[in-house]
Formats: C-alpha cells, sequence, structure tokens
C-alpha cells in the first residue's frame, strides 16, 4: 500500500479509493451490482465524477479490481500452505495411518471470508452479487479441493467429480449463511470446518472399506422402496 511521507498513514488516494470501494460495496445489497451508477457512487462516497475516474474508467472496472484483489488474496493464501510429501500406505492400514484432523486447505477458505466478509458478503449474494466471481472462485476451490483429496489418496474415479462438486457447494453455503448471520444464529467456524471435515473423512473411510471388505457393496446397497399396494398412487 502506497504510504504519505510521514510512512505512518496510508496516502489520501488510498483513503479515496477504500472510500469508493465501501460506498459501492454498500450499496450492492440494495441494487444489481452492474445497475450501479458512477452518480449514485459518487454522491455516497462525497467525491466528484472526476475524482471516481481517476481510479476507475467505469462501474465493472471498479467490481473487478474489488474482485481481482480478493481472487490473489486466495490464490496466494493457498500457495503458501507449506505441502509435505505423504508416503502412501496400503488400504489395510488406514485406520492406523489416516490423519482425520482438519487439513489446512479447509481453513483457508473460511479465513478468507472472515478477513473480507463485508465484501464477500455482498459479492456471494444470489440476487445482486456477481455470478462470474462466484464460477472464478469455484475454479479455485476445486483446484484445492483435488489437491486434498490427492494428499488424502483418494482415487481418481468417477465419484469424485461429484463429491468435489458437492463438496464445494458446501463451502458456499455455509460461507453465505455464515456471513449473513449474526454470530449466535449459525455454526462457529470451528464448527463448520468440522463439518465439511467429517464428511472428507467418510469418503475415505468408505474408499478404504471398499478395498477392504468383501461385502462392502452388499452393505452398502440402498433398499428399493416397496411397490404401493393397488389402487394407491405411489
Amino acid at each position: 500500500m502506497t504510504e504519505s511521507s510521514a510512512g505512518s498513514k496510508p496516502a489520501k488516494s488510498e483513503l479515496t479509493k477504500k472510500r469508493i470501494m465501501e460506498t459501492y460495496l454498500a450499496i450492492v445489497p440494495c441494487k444489481k451490482w452492474d445497475k450501479i451508477t458512477v452518480k449514485e457512487i459518487c454522491a455516497g462516497a462525497h467525491i466528484t465524477r472526476g475524482t471516481f475516474y481517476q481510479y476507475y474508467s467505469d462501474i465493472y472496472d471498479l467490481m473487478e479490481q474489488i474482485e481481482n484483489a480478493l481472487i490473489d488474496d486466495l490464490t496466494e493464501k493457498y500457495h503458501a500452505i507449506v505441502k509435505h510429501p505423504k508416503t502412501f500406505y496400503p488400504p489395510e492400514r488406514f485406520e492406523e495411518k489416516f490423519d482425520y484432523s482438519p487439513p489446512r486447505f479447509l481453513n483457508v477458505w473460511f479465513e478468507f471470508c472472515r478477513n473480507n466478509r463485508k465484501a464477500m458478503a455482498v459479492l456471494l449474494d444470489p440476487q445482486n452479487g456477481d455470478t462470474y466471481f462466484v464460477k472464478k472462485l469455484k475454479g479455485i476451490l476445486k483446484d484445492y479441493i483435488n489437491t486434498m483429496m490427492d494428499d488424502d489418496g483418494m482415487p481418481r474415479d468417477g465419484l469424485r467429480e461429484y463429491f468435489v462438486k458437492i463438496f464445494m457447494e458446501l463451502h458456499f453455503l455455509a460461507a453465505r449463511t455464515w456471513l449473513t448471520s449474526e454470530d449466535d444464529e449459525f455454526l462457529s467456524v470451528h464448527e463448520i470446518i468440522n463439518l465439511l471435515n467429517t464428511m472428507r473423512v467418510g469418503a475415505n473411510y468408505l474408499t478404504y472399506r471398499r478395498l477392504t471388505s468383501e461385502d462392502f457393496d452388499m452393505k452398502m446397497e440402498v433398499p428399493k422402496e416397496s411397490a404401493p399396494p393397488k389402487g394407491e398412487r405411489p
């Protein structure tokens, strides 16, 4: 961040940009993001149109700069995770060797949402937020979930694609609910992470059982619904 000559305070330009961004994010919950006008931003931020155009070419440029900063922040956090090579073990040693504690990958997403709470609550809003931004975030999450599964030794089979999609959607559902709830109305971040980790551990355990139990398919078979009595609709 640029600093003043005194070296202790942000430069006036940075404070102005921050005020513009905050004004914009404050309006989005009430109005679709791409319908907001420069005039509204200037009025809310108490600046002239000329000042706005010193930093942004239009509303789309403003939104893009906000989103790109968030994307870069999340990507940097994932890349900062120190990866240790894992020694893979045979399925028979799963219960002895498997680490069921929440991996660092699970914490990063919610730390990111917490550190950018206001912006994320606005941009993830299904009504007025930016669906393209959500799509870009999902691309990042998809990569990290696959990395997490590779680290766990999970097979890249036909089920993985569906697991990744469901696991990813749970990230967004949990984040949206948590970001828009009062502190005492929803689970804590710790509890959310533990719930997601339960799904991860369960998927690994079932893979282990499938590889080691001869009766796995029989036990996992879902009972068929019995036919309704004649004359009754299903």
